[in-house]
């Protein structure tokens, strides 16, 4: 898309057209290597692009994507490609405070790409929020609670280990865990599970997450293994693509099944509820394509009588933000803890949002937009690679350079 100088300045008198964009890339590394499923691995960093949408008038909005393959099909390189090749020029002259109309442009401009255009739809809410002097969640209809329980994860590991964590974080007032599963065989996490809920139960709910790690026979084997016990949730035990099998499961097991790596677009969500494949979504903006394409999942949910977990991409505290906006607002948000943990894990964040955090909740911030700050210096500090797209006097320019 190209826009004239003229035509930006016109448009500029008339609304809060979007003047600049700038993309980085950041890594940032966990504390603690996390254990996850024989298919992931285990994880020493994450990768996240950060979007900077500045408006004529001087507002800023802040928006984040989560490439995580092959969780995602998207790279962090594929990311800022499709960022600054394709939505980005797309965006520059748009109204920033319709994310609505936006997002329709983005679509018209490139399909699939749901977590590079979260970022722009997570920035595009911040700016509509700041312009307004509200927070996010009003824009959604309002929050239905000022704070929600935090779950802790455990890596994929021993329950010895499993006990170490426990102990630390039911100090903390965590009392909601989620074990990686899917790299030991299943006998183990059967027992793994038996010993967690004979020592802490009714105390802590327990979510399994085998991260798409078992075949369909030993998914079973282990529902099979755990009925007796008080499970809060079994997520993703299968392939993302293989439906079928989630509802065989879905049906021999006594605790609800969520969808996380087969719930990505809307279309999938909408296979979910007509296949009967799961219990409730586990939802996260970034691999969802943003908050309004979360929301409608959660709304799809709630008229099928589904739950909602508001999980997490290993994020940065943008994403984090946007998640929690979203999730005070859902009445169907399941009772057990949501994953906002996410910035307290890692050695470093460009933002404020892990003192939202503490004793095991995130509290909902009331600030205009996604309610946080983002430490600008840090961030271009810590950048693996940022560009920049401006309209100026010569027209729409682009820079861009790596560290």
């Amino acid at each position: 898309m190209s826009i004239s100088i003229r035509e930006s300045n016109w448009v500029s008198q008339i609304m809060p057209a979007i003047q600049s964009i700038e993309i980085f890339s950041v890594t940032v590394a966990f504390k603690v290597p996390y254990k996850l499923s024989r298919l992931y691995g285990t994880l020493s960093t994450t990768t996240a692009i950060v979007v900077r949408l500045e408006t004529k008038s001087g507002l800023v909005g802040w928006g984040e994507a989560n490439p995580q393959p092959p969780f995602t099909e998207e790279t962090p390189g594929g990311v800022m490609a499709a960022l600054s090749d394709y939505l980005g020029p797309a965006l520059i002259g748009l109204d920033g405070t319709n994310p609505n109309a936006a997002m329709a442009d983005m679509e018209a401009t490139l399909s699939g790409n749901l977590s590079a255009k979260a970022a722009v739809d997570m920035a595009l809410h911040d700016i509509t929020g700041k312009a307004a002097g509200l927070p996010v969640h009003a824009l959604l209809g309002g929050a239905l609670r000022q704070s929600i329980d935090v779950l802790w994860p455990l890596g994929s590991g021993t329950h010895e280990e499993d006990f170490i964590v426990i102990d630390a974080k039911i100090a903390e007032g965590y009392r909601t865990f989620m074990a990686k599963m899917g790299a030991q065989p299943v006998d183990v996490e059967i027992e793994r599970m038996r010993v967690l809920t004979e020592r802490y139960h009714p105390q802590v709910s327990f979510i399994c997450d085998a991260n798409q790690g078992w075949s369909e026979s030993e998914a079973l084997r282990f529902i099979q293994g755990v009925n007796s016990l008080p499970l809060a949730l079994i997520e993703q035990p299968v392939a993302k693509h293989n439906f079928e099998a989630m509802k065989r499961l879905r049906q021999s097991s006594t605790a609800p099944i969520s969808a996380d790596e087969s719930l990505q677009s809307l279309d999938q969500a909408a296979r979910l509820v007509h296949e009967q494949a799961a219990d409730a979504f586990s939802l996260k903006v970034s691999k969802n394509g943003g908050i309004a394409a979360a929301q409608k999942m959660a709304v799809l949910a709630e008229a099928e009588g589904m739950t909602c977990l508001m999980n997490s991409m290993l994020e940065l505290g943008i994403t984090q933000a946007a998640s929690l906006q979203l999730g005070c607002t859902l009445p169907n948000l399941m009772d057990v803890g949501h994953a906002y943990m996410s910035t307290l894990r890692l050695a470093d964040d460009i933002t404020d949002f892990s003192n939202l955090v503490s004793q095991g909740v995130a509290r909902v911030p009331d600030g205009p937009g996604l309610g946080i700050a983002v430490d600008e210096e840090k961030l271009r500090r810590l950048a693996d690679e940022h560009r920049h797209l401006e309209v100026s006097e010569g027209g729409l320019s682009m820079a861009g350079a790596m560290t």
